[in-house]
């Protein structure tokens, strides 16, 4: 928990250090249908993402405009939330830390409902994620190992990913997001697939479209950390700045082997399955 606890600390320091050299994609402020696809491109935030149209084992689809998944929210613009107004959206789950989410808190469309719903356990001083910080940047520490170990079950994800079902049951459109969307949004996302029947081939590829979405934010930060630490520095950032697919795999695997099977772990949960696809599944 300690170590994971600090990898968040860290990503929102890289963030801040690169806040001035990585620019979001334009924002097309006209959502009205599914037209728009699975990505929604805003100003403020790069990685939002609308599950819609993934097909479930049931026979039918995911609805569109009722699921979606981001990072951090606390740079939209007003035409961005216009955005999240038209995409319909009630409720926001904020994964992240007190601390992430007092330092750099969302700022929302009036008539959004938010939850702080965090899944890591306290926070940790500068001083250790400064640690950690130099440990990778010398070589001491292996960053990709080292974010291996914080996809694996612990008590309190399980108690947050309790109450995030809860909120999900009400069948409301909701947002969920973390810092850059990909490690806590990741996994919540593939359990919340997987509830409603997505196959695991599709959840994991929706999991690595993170690194498509995050490209300009993971080279900018590799270029600002070569430039002032030398050369070599930022590639061993990289699998703390993206995604792979190992991580997304030891996840699925750490809960079949505690539990046996998603759908024992969706039961621990208390997840209710049929509601879940009553909700967000549709039929043609």
């Amino acid at each position: 928990m300690r170590q994971y606890l600090m990898r968040f600390r860290f990503l929102l320091l890289a963030l801040l250090l690169i806040a001035t050299l990585t620019a979001c994609s334009d924002s097309d402020d006209s959502v009205s249908d599914s037209s728009y696809g699975n990505h929604i491109a805003l100003t403020g935030e790069d990685n939002m993402r609308d599950l819609g149209g993934y097909e479930s084992k049931s026979g039918g689809t995911v609805k569109y405009q009722k699921l979606l998944r981001s990072g951090e929210l606390s740079a939209l613009t007003d035409a961005d939330k216009e955005i999240m107004t038209k995409l319909g959206v009630k409720q926001v789950i904020d994964l992240r830390t007190d601390s992430e989410a007092t330092e750099k808190p969302d700022t929302l469309p009036a008539g959004i409902t938010s939850y702080h719903i965090s899944l890591i356990d306290g926070d940790l001083s500068s001083s250790a994620s400064n640690q950690m910080m130099a440990d990778i940047m010398s070589g001491a520490l292996d960053a990709k190992e080292y974010m291996m170990q914080t996809y694996v079950i612990d008590d309190t994800k399980i108690e947050g990913w309790k109450k995030i079902f809860d909120l999900l049951e009400t069948g409301n459109t909701t947002l969920w997001h973390c810092t850059a969307g990909k490690d806590r949004a990741g996994m919540t996302t593939a359990l919340v697939l997987l509830s409603l029947g997505v196959d695991e081939d599709t959840v994991v590829a929706d999991f690595m479209k993170s690194n498509d979405y995050l490209a300009n934010y993971i080279s900018s930060t590799v270029a600002y950390m070569d430039s002032q630490y030398g050369a070599g520095v930022g590639e061993r950032l990289v699998p703390l700045l993206g995604v792979e697919q190992v991580y997304i795999e030891t996840f699925l695997a750490d809960i079949k082997s505690k539990y046996g099977s998603v759908d024992a772990f969706l039961d621990v949960l208390g997840v209710d399955k049929d509601k879940m696809r009553r909700n967000f599944i549709e039929y043609r």
